[in-house]
């Protein structure tokens, strides 16, 4: 806004830089002062308050300093052990090594590898949860290799059930 003659205000649109530090979260506020509105009768200008809104993404969540991701895995990498190159927030990659017999929702942390602190010089943790992908389809050989793998394992094979036709 711009006084007139000292009888009025007109808007006018106004383009400031802010700087956003690295760390702060949804609903924070960054103040800059004397950015705000004229004051009344010559006085100084106000502060101008910035709330900050963080967009929902796709992969990533936000605890408070720590980045939570789910990772999907095969269930020969959970049986076996993997090597899991993991996305970080900045674009880069970690390998991981999950060990052998890993469950579905199995929690791995890896440590200052999350959001810096705003108030602080530290960083928080990166945690990722593995989630088992069942095939939905196999092939024969596929098939048969596991119904041999769960006779090992002195599991039931799945019995196919005949239709009332056949």
């Amino acid at each position: 806004m711009k006084n007139v003659s000292g009888k009025g205000t007109i808007r006018k649109q106004a383009r400031i830089k802010v700087k956003v530090p690295a760390g702060i979260d949804d609903n924070q506020t960054i103040v800059l002062r004397n950015e705000g509105e004229p004051g009344e009768k010559g006085g100084p200008k106000g502060d101008l308050y910035i709330v900050i809104r963080i967009k929902k993404h796709s992969i990533f969540t936000r605890k408070g300093d720590k980045v939570l991701c789910d990772i999907p895995i095969t269930f020969t990498q959970a049986t076996l052990g993997a090597d899991l190159e993991i996305p970080m927030v900045d674009g880069s990659k970690e390998t991981y090594r999950i060990p052998e017999g890993t469950q579905s929702g199995t929690k791995f942390t890896i440590r200052n590898k999350g959001f810096k602190s705003v108030n602080g010089n530290y960083q928080g943790d990166y945690i990722f949860t593995v989630q088992v992908q069942v095939p939905k389809r196999l092939t024969k050989e596929q098939r048969d290799i596991l119904l041999q793998l769960a006779k090992t394992m002195n599991e039931q094979p799945p019995v196919k059930k005949k239709g009332i036709f056949g």
